[in-house]
Order: structure tokens, then sequence, then C-alpha cells
């Protein structure tokens, strides 16, 4: 008599360890208790806003907390990082993380622009006045010297060394919200834990959503719109994470999110963000149908063993 041997798990693929509730817990309070406590206090006494350089270093800083809290949370569990995704996974869904936000960025910006929610500006000498002196005159001297067209040198630089740069701060959210949030929720189904998932990510922004980040002139519309934004988001990155079976594919996608797809809004004048480009209702519709497409399709899902096992 023979016996088939049960199928095993890649690194990166197992299941959460079994008491994980403690860990959820402490998860939460810490990374709600440290990013509140940071956007309340060092940023709101800094004072946010464009070339705001305290301000912004500590929102960097924030970006780590999610990583911090896994840790702990981890350690409370006495759990290994068996299901974070620490591994490399199906290349092909890092390439679809490196340009996906970018194309839906590009629909909601011409779709700001064919509904006159904004104005086409091709120079970007709209966005520019917006910079700091220091910063402005930085970019017009590099666009003069070099012949480089101001939209172009923002685009160019944000899917090249904006992607890099911008990943390291990704990954520290990431680490936390899909590499440990996410698996500890997937017992209630795929589409589930990603939007509950994204509920609690974008209530943690509520504080720095407050203070004009996104949503300028919106203190309390920003909120709930920043919460539509990160549930869409988080069925897309979570999808991501699972497909690829690594926490570098959301990781890529989210810095995506912040660097090259925010930058084609250089092309639009006069929008409320709260209306038009990524952030506003337009690019959150543009997303929230790529999620119902890939729920309707069956592509939010777990990987079988099968799949696993290629």
């Amino acid at each position: 008599m023979t016996t088939t041997p049960e199928p095993t798990e890649e690194a990166g693929t197992r299941r959460p360890h079994p008491a994980s509730a403690a860990g959820l817990v402490v998860y939460l309070v810490v990374v709600f208790a440290l990013a509140w406590a940071i956007e309340l206090g060092p940023v709101r006494s800094a004072g946010y806003g464009p070339g705001r350089f305290p301000a912004m270093l500590w929102l960097v800083v924030v970006m780590f907390l999610p990583s911090i809290a896994a840790v702990i949370a981890r350690r409370v569990e006495r759990c290994g990082f068996g299901d974070a995704g620490l591994r490399w996974g199906r290349g092909r869904y890092h390439l679809a993380a490196w340009l996906l936000p970018f194309g839906v960025a590009a629909v909601a910006v011409g779709l700001t622009i064919a509904f006159g929610v904004g104005r086409f500006d091709p120079t970007g000498s709209t966005m520019l006045a917006k910079l700091p002196a220091e910063q402005r005159a930085a970019a017009e001297e590099f666009t003069n010297r070099w012949g480089v067209w101001l939209p172009v040198l923002a685009i160019v630089s944000g899917l090249t060394q904006g992607i890099i740069v911008t990943s390291f701060a990704t990954f520290g959210e990431e680490f936390g919200w899909r590499g440990y949030l996410q698996p500890r929720l997937m017992h209630l189904g795929p589409v589930r834990s990603t939007v509950l998932v994204g509920v609690i990510w974008g209530i943690w922004h509520a504080p720095i959503i407050v203070q004009g980040h996104n949503y300028p002139g919106h203190p309390v519309a920003g909120v709930f719109l920043m919460i539509a934004f990160c549930v869409v988001w988080s069925v897309i990155l979570g999808w991501l994470f699972l497909a690829s079976r690594s926490v570098l594919a959301p990781t890529i996608a989210h810095a995506s999110i912040n660097s090259p797809a925010a930058s084609l809004g250089v092309f639009v004048a006069g929008a409320d963000w709260a209306i038009g480009n990524i952030t506003g209702v337009i690019g959150i519709t543009v997303a929230g149908c790529v999620a119902l497409w890939l729920w309707r399709t069956g592509r939010l899902r777990e990987p079988s063993s099968g799949e696993q096992a290629s």
C-alpha cells in the first residue's frame, strides 16, 4: 500500500501561526499608536506641506512602523516569517506591479481632463509653481541646461530612480500590511481580507489626511476618500501578494503609486485632487474597476498547492 505525500508549502506561502489573535491585537495597537503619535506630534509641530523637510522626514519614519509592529507581533506569536513573502516569487507580477498603477493613473488623468475637472498643462508649469523656490529653481536650471521637457523628466525619473528609492519606504508598509496583516485575516476569504486590510490601512492615514495630505481643503471628506482609495488598492496589492507569493510585488506597486503614478499629475492644472487624478473619485473608480475585474475573473484567490509548486 502506498501513500501520497502531502504537498509541501514553499517558504513565503505558509499559513500564519494559529495563535495569532494576540499578535494581531499587538500589531494594531503598536502601528496605530506609534503612527498617530508621530503625525499628531512632530509632524503637526513641523507643519505639514510641500517642502517641509522635517515633516516629510517624519512621514518616511511612519512608513516603517507597520514593519516594526509586524516584527513585534511575530515575537508575541513566537512564529517566524514563513508567511511574510520574503522571497522573489513570480517575477512577471513584479512587472505588473511596476506598470499597473502608472496605467491606472494615466487613465485617471485622461478622464480628469476629458471631464473638465482639470486643464491639460503640457508644460507642467502649474505643478512647478507649487514647488518651494529652491526646488523650482533647480528644476528650471536642469531643464534649461539639458533641454529636457519637465513632465518627461518627472515621469522617467519616477519610473526609474523614483521606484527604487521609494520602494525602501514602501517595503516598510507592505511588510506589515500585506506581509503580516493580510495572512492573519485570510480565514475571512481573499476578498473580505483585502477589503478589511484596506479599511484599516485607510483609517491609519487619518491624522495626516486631516492635515492636508493628498486632499488639501478636504480634511473630513479626505479621510473617507482615503479609506476608499486604500480599499480598492488593497485588493490590487493583495492580489499581487497572493499571485506572486512575494511581498516584493506589492512593495513595487505601492512605490509606483507614490512616484511615477503620482507624477502624472504634472499634466493637470486646476484639478481638485479629491475629484480628479489618481487619488480622487475618478482615480478611485478606475482602480475600483480593476479590483472588481480581479474578483469577477477569479484571480483574487490563494494559489493552489500545484500553483505553489510551479
